[in-house]
């Protein structure tokens, strides 16, 4: 059995927090860390039983206080070979044999089985995650511009998936305050996954064993939650796939603490 909850998931910052039996993991820690600790606390977990950060990327809004939570806490790091690098160029000095390099192959952190899959974004390196703890599995995908086949191969048969729904199409185009370079990065193959392609993979998750969805990592100036529910919800219908019924759809809060996820 496993927990899992979202600590905050927007574009602003971004973090998620899996309990076991024995081990409490962090994806990303992109948010304040007086913030962090605060919302850990909430949940009655101890900031020091915190034993690894699981780094996606090294953009600032997934690795605000992965170095302050590693110098106080004494957590473990673990960032992909590709993406190592860039990760510790951000965070501050650390000490280094507290980094632990993976590559594409499964590894094991506690209890948890853990595998990455590569994404397509705008950073040196970005992946998603598939946890595993006994007959529990979860998978973890935000920042991607496109749903490749092997993100949705590596989303299927888990008993919840995270999954990125970043913006409106047209709430972005039609955005004043957003120049025309960065709203092509945004729709781009290398940005983030707008509120229709996710609910084509959700679909597709729907016909493939998923029961739960988490929608996340939502702009704060692109979306909102209603119309981000709304229309994965309607594309669902449209689909023949009821809502609630096939399959459960949430929606992360952006700085608050989501929903705790049982998963056996």
């Amino acid at each position: 059995m496993m927990k899992v909850v979202t600590l905050s998931s927007s574009s602003k910052g971004n973090s998620v927090l899996i309990m076991g039996e024995q081990t409490n993991l962090l994806i990303d820690a992109g948010i304040k860390m007086s913030s962090l600790i605060e919302k850990l606390q909430i949940l009655n977990c101890d900031p020091n039983s915190i034993k690894a950060i699981l780094s996606t990327h090294e953009h600032s809004d997934h690795i605000k206080s992965v170095g302050s939570m590693m110098r106080k806490f004494g957590c473990m790091l673990y960032v992909h070979a590709d993406g190592h690098d860039a990760v510790l160029k951000k965070i501050g000095h650390v000490d280094e044999r507290k980094v632990v390099t993976f590559y594409d192959q499964p590894f094991c952190v506690g209890e948890f089985e853990i595998k990455c899959f590569h994404l397509p974004h705008d950073s040196v390196s970005c992946v998603g995650f598939v946890v595993k703890c006994g007959s529990s599995k979860f998978a973890y995908a935000t920042d991607l511009g496109y749903a490749s086949e092997e993100t949705v191969e590596n989303l299927k048969n888990c008993k919840l998936v995270i999954l990125e729904s970043n913006h409106d199409d047209k709430m972005l185009i039609n955005n004043p305050n957003y120049s025309d370079f960065l709203k092509r990065r945004i729709i781009g193959r290398r940005g983030h996954l707008s509120n229709v392609a996710s609910a084509k993979v959700i679909c597709t998750l729907a016909q493939n064993n998923v029961k739960q969805v988490v929608l996340a990592h939502l702009s704060l100036e692109n979306n909102t939650p209603s119309l981000c529910y709304q229309t994965v919800c309607e594309y669902l219908e449209a689909m023949g796939i009821i809502p609630g019924t096939n399959i459960k759809i949430d929606v992360a809060p952006a700085q608050a603490i989501g929903t705790v996820f049982v998963i056996k």
